[in-house]
C-alpha cells in the first residue's frame, strides 16, 4: 500500500472524529490503519515525534492574497476513484512554511460542502 493511501485513512479518521479527546482519536486513527491493512509496531528505540504549535508566525502566508508567492505540489492521484484528482496538495509559501492539503471526507467519501439552506446540493 502506498504512502497516500495510509495518509487518505488518517485524513479520512480525523475528517469523522475532528473534535474530542486526543488519545481517542490517535486510537481511532490506529483502528483504521488496522482496518486497511497496516500493522503498527512500536520499536524501543523510535522514540516520539515531537511537535509545536502551529503559530502565526510559523504558518504560510500569501502576502499579495493572490497565490502569486507560493508553489503547489500535487500528490499522487486518483486514489480510490478512478478520477484524475490531487489526494494531497503540498503548498509552500515564499518563506519555505507550508501545508498538506487534503480533500473533506465523511465516511471515507470524498464531499463538498451544500451552500446554507440547500436541500438539493445544488
Amino acid at each position: 500500500m502506498s504512502e497516500w493511501h495510509m495518509e487518505q485513512v488518517i485524513a479520512n479518521t480525523i475528517n469523522a472524529t475532528a473534535r474530542g479527546d486526543p488519545e481517542e482519536l490517535a486510537g481511532r486513527i490506529v483502528a483504521a490503519l488496522a482496518d486497511a491493512g497496516y500493522y503498527i509496531t512500536v520499536r524501543q528505540d523510535a522514540g516520539t515525534q515531537p511537535f509545536d504549535e502551529l503559530t502565526p508566525d510559523k504558518r504560510p502566508q500569501d502576502r499579495y492574497g493572490d497565490g502569486r508567492d507560493w508553489t503547489f505540489e500535487p500528490g499522487e492521484h486518483g486514489g480510490d476513484e478512478s478520477d484524475n484528482m490531487p489526494q494531497t496538495i503540498h503548498a509552500t509559501d515564499a518563506e519555505g512554511r507550508w501545508a498538506i492539503y487534503v480533500p473533506l471526507t465523511v465516511g471515507g467519501k470524498i464531499v463538498v460542502p451544500r451552500p446554507l439552506g440547500s436541500d438539493d446540493g445544488c
